[in-house]
């Protein structure tokens, strides 16, 4: 499949949210991941968002967050040699 440029708008009031955990949830038809914010020293937490992606979205979604990061952090680990 060809890709696309795809516009996509983002709201004057989008904020971006921290997160501290995340759990995921995986059934045959989706996978939901959920993000919360939880307290430093407490057992208390947030919801901040929950995702829920078909498993073809999901599997996209985990390689390109995995080539992301790799790239990222190995650029950085050969800046400081």
């Amino acid at each position: 499949m060809a890709e696309q440029n795809i516009e996509i708008s983002l709201p004057a009031d989008t904020k971006p949210s921290f997160c501290n955990a995340t759990q995921v949830t995986v059934s045959d038809d989706s996978v939901v991941i959920q993000f919360a914010y939880i307290r430093p020293n407490t057992a208390k937490g947030q919801l901040i968002s929950e995702i829920v992606l078909s498993p073809k979205h999901a599997i996209d979604f985990s390689k390109a967050l995995d080539e992301t990061i790799k790239k990222h952090f190995t650029r950085h680990i050969e800046d400081a040699s």
